[in-house]
């Protein structure tokens, strides 16, 4: 798949089958996502893949209403988590930036588009949820105390594929100056 019609065709997808990820596939993903630019190269993304039906249950429990459809069917949930102060940090534990600890949430979105476009690529939705109890979440994948959850992936091969929302034009989202 040409990496336009990927990032055209990707779609937030809630509805999943039941076929299994195989780790292959996940393991590709966390490859593929691994390229993502981040803050002076630190690498600050992590994912946590969870296939344990007990594990994926507890995460349920963690998630509102509305995004308990995609997490209940899916084959795989992933929770990407940052390791804290080192992104848009400096060596001294000073913010670089203005931004502060903003970057550390935009390197783990550019390592979350990766991933979810390679996802696409091989034939797999995924929907990014970022309404959870975090300290569910963090307890049900025991995280260490340096990593701060960013966010839950629902993920699978989809029952169906959704519809494109309506995106605005060029002449919103650019201005030349």
């Amino acid at each position: 798949m040409e990496l336009q019609q990927c990032i055209e065709t990707r779609r937030s997808v809630r509805k999943f089958n039941n076929q299994e990820v195989k780790d292959e596939v996940i393991n590709e993903l966390v490859e593929a996502a691994k390229f993502a630019p981040s803050w002076k190269n630190t690498q600050v993304t992590r994912y946590y893949a969870i296939k344990s039906q007990e594990k994926k249950e507890k995460i349920l429990e963690a998630m509102p209403d509305f995004n308990q459809e995609a997490t209940k069917s899916a084959s795989v949930i992933i929770v990407s988590t940052v390791v804290t102060l080192r992104s848009g940090y400096n060596r001294q534990g000073e913010f670089d930036s203005p931004k502060g600890k903003g970057w550390q949430m935009y390197d783990c979105g550019c390592s979350n588009m990766l991933f979810t476009l390679k996802a696409k690529e091989l034939g797999l939705g995924t929907v990014i949820m970022g309404i959870y109890d975090e300290e569910k979440v963090a307890k049900t994948i025991d995280l260490p105390e340096n990593e701060e959850v960013v966010s839950v992936i629902a993920m699978g091969y989809y029952e169906e594929e959704p519809q494109m929302p309506k995106r605005k034009g060029v002449d919103v989202l650019l201005h030349i100056i």
